[in-house]
């Protein structure tokens, strides 16, 4: 019983510290500066905007509207992107073709193409689709081909003793063997997705969590603003949590 006292602390009591804390600090900056509402509305304030933006129907289309361009981006990148990785690691000739370009391309910040998507695709869903594909391949590219290079070469001999051809051998020796590596790239990757089509709609979009931000922002609703701030981060949380879930739950990563 100690024990999983202790443990329930640890989940559950240790985090509710972190969030008291933040929340005291803010009502103090709020209370000591005397700041107005338009500046910084105290966390009661926000709690209370918060409940009202969910009761509403509008709030909740600009969150399924955000999550589809996400959901679509990020299979799209991570698909893509595993296959290229693994192809990568699989081939040396391959491998040297397009290390020049993936290197380059990589470091482009998917930001940078937000001009060019809203040039190329409007305020259309495709846009924002093609960006969190595009942050995430690059992730998930780079990281599977360095876990296919650092699988271990007994697996490779074993399996080769056995006759397994070369795509066989990939698939069912090298690519469970990195898993757990793919796996937490999978999470560095969703993050990065989740910041890329948020910050696409600030700019460009006709629905979504970046659009509702930025429209209450020009209506000085700051507490609309704080928010969907706080809507978007427990989101990235809850992606997160989720993809950890389910990597914990494959054989693979035990």
């Amino acid at each position: 019983m100690m024990a999983l006292g202790h443990a329930v602390g640890r989940r559950v009591l240790l985090p509710l510290v972190g969030v008291v804390i933040v929340l005291a600090i803010w009502q103090a900056t709020v209370a000591i500066y005397r700041l107005p509402l338009i500046v910084l509305p105290p966390p009661w304030t926000v709690a209370t905007t918060l409940a009202d933006l969910v009761g509403t129907r509008a709030f909740w289309r600009d969150v399924g509207v955000s999550l589809y361009e996400f959901v679509a981006g990020y299979a799209i990148g991570t698909t893509l992107g595993v296959a290229t990785g693994l192809a990568m690691g699989e081939s040396r000739r391959f491998r040297q073709a397009l290390t020049p370009v993936i290197e380059s391309l990589r470091f482009i910040v998917p930001f940078a193409w937000i001009p060019l998507t809203i040039l190329w695709f409007g305020t259309s869903y495709a846009g924002k689709i093609m960006l969190v594909a595009y942050a995430v391949y690059f992730v998930m590219t780079v990281s599977t081909a360095r876990a296919i290079a650092h699988v271990d070469p007994t697996l490779t001999r074993v399996g080769t003793m056995l006759g397994m051809r070369p795509l066989r051998l990939a698939l069912r020796v090298h690519l469970p063997a990195a898993m757990p590596t793919i796996a937490s790239a999978a999470r560095a990757a969703a993050a990065i997705g989740w910041i890329a089509v948020v910050a696409a709609e600030y700019i460009g979009a006709s629905a979504g969590l970046g659009l509702m931000i930025t429209n209450a922002a020009s209506s000085l609703a700051t507490g609309v603003v704080i928010a969907g701030m706080i809507v978007i981060g427990l989101i990235g949380a809850g992606v997160s949590a989720a993809i950890l879930a389910i990597a914990r739950a494959q054989p693979s990563a035990r």
